[in-house]
Order: structure tokens, then C-alpha cells, then sequence
């Protein structure tokens, strides 16, 4: 029983992470969330995450937690007490603190003031940048709430006594030297006291640890049989087993009768079958697929079911999903293929087809499309008549077509459109596969100090070195050869995975130390969220101190689109411009920056874009804007500097046109200094 006991837990305690996983990306996914969360608006988090914690509680009672926090730790929404927010932390947890440091999710069993729970962290970033976690705590008394219905047990929790200072318990009875039992259960209590406990017919299990997400174990859910009652079931069945035995003659007498293969087809016909649309299932697909035969497979998907079932309930949704399986037999039947449901409101036609025309199948797809599309679904207690859509994925011939078909139809979700063919551009696996490579390439070269700076030179008229740009790059070495890595291979994904503040803190920080003792001004560049991140700015300030001037430290706007809160931008320029830090706008001609920033915000320098300069020499409109940026920048007193100046024939032209500075591969490319 023990055995059993902690085997079903350890796979219930599995599958049930994985849902809650699922469910949760559900919720960090529901549009505005995070960014009414960086902005600590209560108002449209409670109004996003109620009523998803409405039904989550509704699935799982179990469930008594989630809570969003802050970076800093303060409650910004708790679902499950909805009247308390903007409290501390009270409770100095290993999994909340993990997960504010390593910015990524954590899992396991925590001891809280009143009870241990099993948790779930997920960390929640808007604009790259970490902004709060979500806690969703479990009671592990839920993932053996199947136990009763085979035994008579009941549930408590053993926990190290050197946790006991977190617990708020005025009842706790002593297990044994580290444990004590925190549950107030009289049963496992008696047990606990009773001194004569080996003739007692109540045994209790300590199998199941509980651990920690670091895999330290906290204590023990203490599992509790009524051996007594099971010992009379015994007694029970040996009286039972000769009657038994008598009934099981009866069954093979009928066996015979009846004959082997019609009892096979029968239970045969229970394992393959949809118990709710009387469809083939998911089981039968597989054995399907496990074939050598060349195949056509149509997977079908209902557009906004769950939305369906909310608005009108778990039985309209039911009924729905009969009608429309019902649709998919009559289609299937009448062109020769094989209807299956494989999941709550996913539909797949089969058919196996040596030699097929992709064409026919696309007409014969928007057949299907145009047949569910015609359902009128009339459900007792609906007032409406309900219509529903499909999106549909297709994949023709393939090793693996449920999930070519898969991933066909997540395309044709995220374009819009009824349905779409497999092929190699709608495959994901290989750009999945390759950006899963350089993230694991982002944070080894984070954590071994291979991002790095290469410097290029920016000089006057003369040619003379007046300062250098700091440029990204990451430094990797395969079997002994140096790879230098540009950021245009990492930098994007470095921004969709919380990784772009850790690198832009660390180009700050060695680009400022190296430059802090020598005698050239030194360029940063900034994205425009840059400003508004405080780690990042605080790196800037930091470095600065290092500086016996802040105009030796310039720092330039990279971004090439709109500013989202440009006003917002303006003041943080206004404040570094205070301190003496030198602004530059960079690309100035084809980017976000237009002549009205420019007068707002009245940068020191403006670096001219680096396209205008490329074909100056055969370009007369590339002349012409050139100059204007020049004349432009001169009546406001502005420092201009050229990008790609490439040759000696382009610097003597933009020399006449009046560049005061210029920058590109004829005067250095980027190097590491720090090397050299």
C-alpha cells in the first residue's frame, strides 16, 4: 500500500506540474497583464486574473494560492484574498527569492506560516524586463485525492523541526528527534502518542518526501491506513473468491458461447472509441499512424471553443462538440476517410493514399470548412442559435503528420488564416532548435565573461582619435579557434528571453572601468527602454564615478522605431544632460528621430546615417540630405559625426560638406582594446 501510495503521488504530482505549467502560460499570455503589472494597476489585474482564478478553482478546489509579486517583493495582487495587496513579504522563502534572482521558474514544496504547499514561480517580464513573479501554491494533500476511493485513509504532514519557527501552530505532536506532525488529525496523533503502537491495526507511512525546488527535503506527507477495515474486506473476499471463481466459470462457459472474438471487439471497441462522440480516439489514431502507408491527415480545430463553453457552459460545449463530431462522420464517410476526436475540441481526418493531388485535398478542405461552417447548433436552455468556425492544418505523406499537421495549423492561427499545407517554412522545429542554441550561448558567455566590448575609433578632420564607440560582442571558442560573435546573431533573442539587461549592465560596466583612466570620450549606446530601466542606469552612474568628468561619457539612442513614451524618454535625457553625461542620437536621417526630437531634446551630437554616407559619391539625394543635416546641425550648435565613412574619397567630400566627425572602417574597425 505504501508503495502504491507514493507511486501514484509522484505521478500525479507530475502531471499535475505539467497542467498547471500549461495553465499558467495561459494566464501570463492574457493580453495587458504584464503590463498592468509593471504599472501596479490593481484595478485591470483584478479584473484579468479573477475571473481565471474563478475557474481555475472551480477544476482544482486544491488550489488555494496565487499570488503576483514585485521584484522588490511587495504583493501587488493575491487572486485567492483579493482584498490584500501592497503588503511585504512576510515570509522569507527560498523558491520567491530564487526566482527574483535567477529571473527564471522554480517548482516545489514550501513551508509557509500555516501550512506546506506545493509551488509554482514564474517570472514576468514587460519590455525585456523583469518586473514581478507569480506564485501558485497547491495543498499536497491533492495529488492522492484518488486514495479514498480505494482506501480509508487520512493525510498530515511531518515536517523538519528546524523549520518549526515558520510555523504558527499552537498543536504539534513530537514524530520523532527531527520531525514533528503539524496536521490536526486525531488518528495520526494517537498514533504518534500511543505508546503500544505495534498492536495497533492503524499504520501510518512516511514514504513521501516533500522537496524543495533545490531537491532538499523539507519533511514527509504522512499517509495513514485503517489496516482493521482492510483486514475485514479480506475476510470478506476469501468468502467471496469461491463464488467468484464460480462466476468466472460462468464468464468462460460464455466465452465460448459467444465466442472469443466478439467479447475482443467489444472491449477493443471501449479502448479505440470517444465515450462523447462515439468517434475513434486518440489510441486509434496512433495505431493508424504506426503504418507504413503514405497518408492524407486533416487536423481541425474549433475557433474560440473555450470561449464557447464559458458563455454558455460545460453542456452547451458538450453538445456542441457531438453535433459538430457528427459533421466530421457524415464528411468522412462520404469521401472515404477516417473521422477521429483526439482531444477536447480537436478533430482529425485520415485517409491512407498512395498517390494523392495536393489540389484535391485543398477543395476538399474547404468543403469541411464550408460544412461546419453551415452548422446551426440549437441546444435546450440556449436562446441563440450557435455557429461555430474551424481552423484546419494539413500534412500530406510525412514520418511524423500529426505533428507536421500540428504545426500547420499554429500557423494558420497566428496568420489568420482557415487553413494551411506543411512544408518546411511552416516547420518551427530547426529556428526553435537554433534559438534554444544561442540563448544556452547568451548566458554561458554571461557566465564566463565572454560578452565583451570592441571599440572603434571616431576622429576629427585630421584624423586625430577623439573617441571610441563601445560595440557588443560575445567571444566563443570551438575546439581552440576564437569565434567572435556580431550582435545581430544574439541580440534579438538575448531581448525576448531576459537576457538583454544582463548584457547591456555588462558592456556598461567594462566599457566605463577601461575607459575611466584614459584620455578619449567614450560612446554607449542605449535603447530607448534602457532609460526607464533602473539596474541598467544605476551600471551607468556607477562608472561614471570612476570618470574625472561626465563629458567623457557619451551615451547614444540607438532605436530605429517609434519611442512609445517619448515624453517619458525626454525627461531621463534631461537629468543625465544635468549631470554633464554627453547625448548623441545615432542613425539621425532614417530612424524614429525626426526634427522636432531633435530641438526637445538637443543632443550634443548627431550621428548621420550610415545608408546616406555608403553611396554619397553616386547618390545626389544622399548629397543633398547630407548637407541639410549639416546646416541643420551647425545653426543649433550640434556636433556632427558620419557613420561609415569606408574611403579616402568619401571623408574629403563630407570634410567639405562641414562633418565635424567621422567614424568607420578606413579610420579602424572594432577591436577589443582590452586586449591588445
Amino acid at each position: 500500500m505504501a508503495g502504491s501510495t507514493q507511486r501514484l503521488f509522484e505521478i500525479n504530482l507530475k502531471d499535475e506540474k505539467i497542467d498547471l505549467d500549461i495553465r499558467l502560460d495561459e494566464l501570463l499570455m492574457s493580453e495587458g497583464l504584464s503590463r498592468a503589472i509593471s504599472e501596479n494597476d490593481y484595478k485591470t489585474i483584478d479584473a484579468i486574473v479573477s475571473p481565471y482564478y474563478k475557474k481555475l478553482k472551480q477544476s482544482k478546489k486544491a488550489v488555494n494560492i496565487l499570488t503576483f509579486r514585485s521584484e522588490d517583493g511587495i504583493t501587488l495582487y493575491r487572486a485567492h484574498k483579493p482584498e490584500f495587496f501592497g503588503d511585504k513579504m512576510s515570509e522569507k522563502r527560498k523558491l520567491i527569492a530564487d526566482t527574483n534572482f535567477f529571473r527564471h521558474s522554480f517548482d516545489g514544496f514550501e513551508v509557509g506560516r500555516f501550512e506546506m504547499t506545493y509551488r509554482i514561480t514564474r517570472p514576468i517580464f514587460y519590455n525585456e524586463k523583469y518586473v514581478a513573479n507569480v506564485e501558485l501554491g497547491i495543498s499536497p494533500e491533492y495529488f492522492l485525492h484518488e486514495i479514498n476511493s480505494v482506501f480509508k485513509t487520512e493525510l498530515g504532514i511531518a515536517i523538519d523541526k528546524k523549520l518549526l519557527d515558520v510555523i504558527s501552530r499552537e498543536e504539534i505532536v513530537e514524530i520523532d528527534d527531527e520531525h514533528v506532525l503539524i496536521d490536526n488529525i486525531q488518528n495520526l496523533k494517537k498514533y504518534f502518542m500511543d505508546s503500544n503502537r505495534s498492536e495497533s491495526l492503524y499504520k501510518v507511512s512516511m514514504n513521501i518526501s516533500l522537496k524543495n525546488h533545490l531537491s532538499e527535503n523539507l519533511g514527509y506527507l504522512i499517509v495513514g491506513f485503517d489496516i482493521k477495515e482492510i483486514a475485514d474486506k479480506n475476510t470478506k473476499f476469501i468468502y467471496m473468491l469461491f463464488f467468484m471463481i464460480a462466476f468466472m466459470m460462468i464468464i468462460l462457459v460464455a466465452v465460448l458461447h459467444f465466442g472469443f472474438n466478439k467479447i475482443l471487439k467489444y472491449f477493443s471497441k471501449q479502448i479505440y472509441t470517444d465515450h462523447l462522440t462515439n468517434l475513434k480516439n486518440r489510441h486509434a489514431l496512433d495505431d493508424a499512424l504506426s503504418s507504413a502507408n503514405s497518408k492524407v491527415l486533416i487536423l481541425s480545430n474549433i475557433k474560440e471553443f473555450s470561449l464557447l463553453n464559458e458563455l454558455y457552459g460545460v453542456s452547451a460545449g458538450n453538445e456542441t462538440l457531438i453535433q459538430v463530431a457528427h459533421s466530421f462522420k457524415e464528411f468522412a464517410k462520404e469521401h472515404g476517410l477516417e473521422a477521429y476526436r483526439i482531444s477536447s475540441d480537436e478533430y482529425v481526418l485520415l485517409k491512407n493514399e498512395e498517390n494523392f493531388d495536393n489540389r484535391s485535398y485543398l477543395k476538399l478542405t474547404q468543403k469541411l470548412h464550408a460544412k461546419i461552417h453551415s452548422l446551426k447548433i440549437s441546444i435546450y436552455g440556449v436562446d441563440e442559435i450557435i455557429g461555430v468556425e474551424i481552423y484546419s492544418g494539413i500534412a500530406f505523406d510525412h514520418a511524423h503528420s500529426l505533428e507536421d499537421a500540428q504545426m500547420a495549423l499554429k500557423k494558420a492561427k497566428k496568420n489568420s488564416l482557415s487553413y494551411m499545407v506543411y512544408s518546411k517554412n511552416v516547420d518551427t522545429k530547426e529556428s526553435s532548435h537554433a534559438i534554444l542554441n544561442i540563448k544556452k550561448t547568451i548566458k554561458y558567455a554571461l557566465e564566463h565573461k565572454n560578452v565583451v566590448p570592441f571599440f572603434q575609433p571616431i576622429t576629427d578632420d585630421k584624423g586625430t582619435i577623439v573617441k571610441y564607440e563601445a560595440l557588443v560582442r560575445i567571444v566563443e571558442f570551438d575546439n581552440g579557434k576564437k569565434n567572435i560573435l556580431p550582435p545581430s546573431e544574439f541580440l534579438e533573442v538575448s531581448m525576448n528571453n531576459g537576457l538583454y539587461i544582463k548584457i547591456a549592465k555588462e558592456m556598461l560596466e567594462q566599457s566605463l572601468n577601461f575607459f575611466a583612466t584614459r584620455s578619449e570620450k567614450i560612446s554607449v549606446n542605449f535603447l530607448p527602454n534602457d532609460f526607464f530601466n533602473p539596474s541598467i542606469i544605476d551600471a551607468l552612474m556607477s562608472g561614471i564615478e570612476k570618470f574625472e568628468s561626465p563629458k567623457r561619457v557619451v551615451v547614444e539612442i540607438t532605436e530605429h522605431e517609434g519611442v512609445e513614451n517619448f515624453e517619458r524618454l525626454l525627461e531621463v535625457v534631461k537629468r543625465l544632460r544635468d549631470i554633464g553625461i554627453l547625448i548623441a542620437i545615432d542613425d539621425f536621417g532614417s530612424g524614429y528621430a525626426n526634427y522636432a526630437h531633435i530641438l526637445q531634446i538637443k543632443p550634443d551630437y548627431l550621428k548621420i546615417d550610415g545608408s546616406l554616407i555608403k553611396d554619397i559619391l553616386t547618390n545626389n539625394n544622399s548629397k543633398i540630405l547630407v548637407q541639410s543635416i549639416v546646416r541643420f546641425a551647425k545653426e543649433l550648435g550640434i556636433t556632427t559625426v558620419a557613420e561609415y565613412v569606408e574611403t579616402k574619397e568619401i571623408f574629403e567630400l563630407l570634410k567639405e560638406y562641414g562633418v565635424d566627425e567621422f567614424q568607420g572602417y578606413y579610420f579602424g574597425r572594432p577591436t577589443d582594446l582590452m586586449v591588445v
